[in-house]
């Protein structure tokens, strides 16, 4: 296994989740699921309940939706995506006028001037895009147990989802049953320390990235073998599917959950800034910094999953360690 260490902290983290989800979550979870009141602190957690349940199948709907449309019509989507995101500018620049907020509307003026020139500069190739979107659904489609074999990842990512927010709801109930000890206690609210808020957020955001990224390998291993190698990339159940997806949850998972924690941790310092952002105890100064800060960390996220995508394309199609296929993608 390439990058095994990673592999290895990744599911060390993993563990780790699920003990804390069965010694804490479980037991909080009993003790207030069903509440309709807040009793002796404790509080309601049904309706979050709820509304992860809800989120879910409206992300699986849509999934569903916008992949339909990929596949029947991929030049008029593209096509509406560019003429979608000017309207979007003008409508953004004629609000801040219509607000008298000058500024923001000379702004708005100069990025939809800017987007005018840039879909008039990229609009000749919407063709080339969407022949390149046809090709890589053409051999998607061709082997549809990418599709049975997304879904399945996906239904394992929203498990363990449900078993981080009960984790979570363990984490919140017993530091405000200690919270002299290690909480922070505003009122009625209690909120677990920094640290411990810092682990589950990286937990949370590293393995939602290593599902999303698994699949990447998996489709960019499907894919360039129906290229090189049409014959054993043809059905639903072809030998390309079994073989990309023994090499993304086998060799190449810990070059996977390595590129995955670069992000995660990237995305766990934006959170706890953002965070950190609407603390109302914040000074002009600090509220300014913090925002440089965010700025800062929102570059890096958008540089290294840009980064990301290339990488992984190489760890799907050649097996690379995750250095390697970065090495790759910047020669």
């Amino acid at each position: 296994c390439r990058d095994a260490w990673a592999a290895i902290l990744f599911y060390a983290q993993l563990i780790a989740v699920c003990c804390v989800c069965g010694v804490l979550g479980v037991p909080a979870v009993r003790r207030n699921v069903g509440d309709v009141v807040v009793v002796e602190g404790r509080t309601d957690y049904t309706g979050l309940i709820y509304v992860t349940l809800i989120a879910a199948a409206s992300s699986f709907t849509l999934s569903t939706i916008s992949l339909t449309l990929m596949t029947t019509c991929p030049k008029f989507l593209i096509q509406l995506s560019l003429l979608f995101s000017l309207l979007l500018s003008l409508l953004i620049t004629a609000t801040s006028f219509y607000y008298q907020q000058y500024i923001a509307g000379a702004f708005g003026i100069l990025f939809f001037l800017m987007s005018c020139c840039y879909a008039c500069c990229v609009w000749r190739r919407i063709p080339f895009a969407a022949a390149n979107l046809n090709t890589g659904l053409t051999a998607v489609k061709r082997n549809g147990g990418v599709f049975v074999t997304s879904v399945w990842i996906t239904v394992v990512s929203f498990g363990y989802l449900v078993v981080w927010m009960v984790a979570m709801v363990g984490v919140y109930d017993a530091t405000g049953a200690a919270a002299g000890g290690g909480g922070n206690v505003e009122g009625n609210n209690v909120q677990p320390s920094w640290g411990y808020l810092f682990l589950l957020l990286l937990s949370l955001f590293w393995t939602q990235q290593v599902f999303q990224n698994t699949i990447h390998v998996i489709v960019a291993g499907v894919v360039s073998t129906w290229w090189f190698a049409p014959d054993e990339a043809s059905s639903c159940c072809s030998v390309a599917i079994k073989d990309s997806f023994i090499r993304a949850t086998t060799c190449s998972f810990g070059s996977i959950c390595f590129g995955s924690l670069l992000v995660a941790i990237i995305q766990t310092l934006r959170s706890m800034v953002e965070s950190a952002r609407h603390d109302s105890s914040n000074d002009g100064c600090a509220a300014f910094v913090l925002c440089l800060v965010d700025c800062l960390l929102q570059c890096l996220q958008g540089i290294l999953e840009y980064f990301n995508k290339f990488a992984y394309i190489y760890v799907g199609m050649y097996g690379y360690s995750y250095l390697e296929a970065g090495k790759n993608v910047m020669t």
